[in-house]
């Protein structure tokens, strides 16, 4: 996705990475890992214990979970690369509506799995209604976002907490070597999750308002909330933005144009974020400024040397939407081709969305 939704952008904002409660929470690294109590076993095999002297990953993940769709590929890879010193279980959590039936929610799961084949292939279950593995583990630690990671050592405590993707590899080539030092990690995770929770208490005025949809207060609480700490200012002007963006459009392109040509523009990522609401006819604004889409996404390309192709996209929409579609095509096939390129690592459903795109163009 190229765009969050409001909560998504702000819990982002509050974090970074792995949403943590505003809390202590009560289960913690060096405590002893609590018991798996799921509801079905999906695929592989049951776990039901922690055998001593073994290593093991607890994952925690959801169908609608676009992070933990990318995150699961990399789970395998680190299965099949860890077979036989590591044991990987990923448990779906928090996937029952409030209208599903107390075990609908399985199917879909299981649908999921079956869709994902070989790139998830490791240990899968799913969480009973009574939501067990979440409050005993989730909850439990202060994890309120996904995908989490736990890693229980061999003495069936938890050494490690964390997003898959940020260092799980190199802590589990630690553990399994036994130079992994998880009082250095408690510590260190303590420090970090002390800090996500002052920050949580200055957000919250912002986030009051967001859950009310009262825009406006928003953008006045996170005017405050810079003025009191300028260190925030990088991560909450993005967070401004998309609130503009639902309740004063003008001022929303004032605020885009002066942060292209000042905060954000050395940074290509930020500089797409600005771009693509402008010209992605799903986004909520009713007035469109194309002029200013296609000068932010020109800079995005210009700053990135034209080598991310999702940036190259949205330059590519840019140019179509201002008329110009001969360089609309031309931007378009660069992007496609460094999609197919030897080597890249992009999911093929991508290039075959920008080749829809520039087929349509074409036609």
């Amino acid at each position: 996705m190229r765009v969050r939704t409001l909560a998504a952008l702000a819990a982002a904002v509050v974090v970074g990475g792995v949403a943590a409660s505003a809390q202590t929470p009560a289960l913690k690294v060096l405590d002893p890992a609590p018991a798996i109590k799921v509801a079905k076993w999906v695929k592989g095999s049951e776990v039901s214990s922690f055998a001593a002297g073994k290593t093991y990953v607890v994952e925690f993940w959801a169908t609608w979970c676009g992070p933990c769709k990318t995150t699961i590929p990399h789970l395998t890879e680190m299965a099949k690369k860890l077979a036989g010193k590591v044991t990987f279980v990923g448990v779906s959590v928090w996937e029952r509506q409030a209208n599903d039936a107390d075990t609908a929610y399985m199917e879909k799961v299981d649908q999921f799995v079956k869709e994902m084949g070989d790139k998830m292939d490791y240990n899968v279950a799913v969480d009973g209604p009574e939501k067990t593995m979440a409050k005993t583990w989730m909850t439990a630690a202060g994890q309120n976002g996904i995908p989490s990671a736990f890693v229980v050592d061999g003495t069936g405590k938890i050494a490690w907490i964390g997003h898959p993707m940020d260092g799980l590899d190199k802590v589990l080539d630690q553990v399994l070597a036994g130079t992994f030092n998880p009082t250095a990690a408690a510590a260190e995770r303590e420090k970090r999750e002390a800090a996500e929770r002052k920050q949580s208490q200055v957000m919250a005025p912002m986030m009051a308002a967001l859950n009310k949809q009262d825009y406006k207060g928003a953008v006045v609480a996170i005017d405050k909330i810079i003025a009191e700490n300028p260190d925030m200012k990088q991560n909450l002007s993005m967070t401004k933005f998309m609130v503009l963006m639902r309740s004063d459009e003008k001022a929303m392109y004032a605020f885009a144009k002066q942060l292209s040509t000042g905060l954000f523009s050395g940074d290509a990522q930020m500089l797409n974020q600005l771009a693509w609401p402008m010209v992605d006819e799903q986004s909520p604004l009713k007035t469109r400024n194309y002029p200013l889409a296609l000068s932010i996404a020109k800079r995005a390309a210009q700053v990135s040397k034209n080598g991310d192709p999702m940036i190259l996209d949205t330059l590519a929409v840019a140019y179509f939407k201002s008329g110009n579609k001969a360089q609309a095509i031309s931007t378009q096939t660069q992007a496609v081709a460094l999609l197919k390129k030897p080597g890249a690592s992009y999911p093929p459903e991508m290039a075959k969305e920008l080749e829809a795109k520039l087929k349509e163009w074409k036609r």
